[in-house]
């Protein structure tokens, strides 16, 4: 009774069960966007023209970084460093500036239609879900 046959493992780390997890995330949305390519799903549109524009699902703060705002982006192209407005019914749009961009961990410098991703401001603002972003025209 109660006889352990082997060695009892360490129990794994937070940390390390974070890592695992997100990379089997990765893989699996790796997986989709290659369906995705191959005509089961929608289709990316790049396009070096036009204003980019991202409807935002959720927002949060980081302490000493700023204002998140995590969406799809849904036409256009967005970049860091991009000029853009926060688009709210019955509010004045708001302007801001991209400070970084991130899709699963990764930063990226720009980000392509269907692309879900993480928007870092480098203006504090009042952003909430169902708000959009829209690039404005650059100079």
């Amino acid at each position: 009774m109660g006889w352990l046959f082997g060695r009892k493992k360490a129990p794994e780390s937070a940390d390390e069960m974070l890592r695992r997890y997100n990379d089997e995330q990765a893989a699996r949305l790796g997986a989709m966007a290659g369906n995705a390519r191959a005509g089961v799903g929608p289709v990316p549109i790049v396009s070096g023209a036009g204003g980019g524009e991202l409807t935002v699902e959720d927002v949060f703060t980081i302490t000493g970084r700023g204002t998140v705002a995590t969406g799809r982006v849904t036409a256009g192209i967005v970049r860091v460093g991009d000029r853009v407005v926060v688009l709210r019914d019955g509010m004045p749009p708001m302007p801001a500036e991209i400070a970084a961009i991130e899709m699963f961990r990764k930063k990226a410098n720009e980000a392509g239609v269907g692309s879900t991703v993480g928007i870092l401001f480098r203006d504090r603002l009042d952003v909430a879900r169902g708000d959009v972003i829209r690039t404005t025209a650059s100079a």
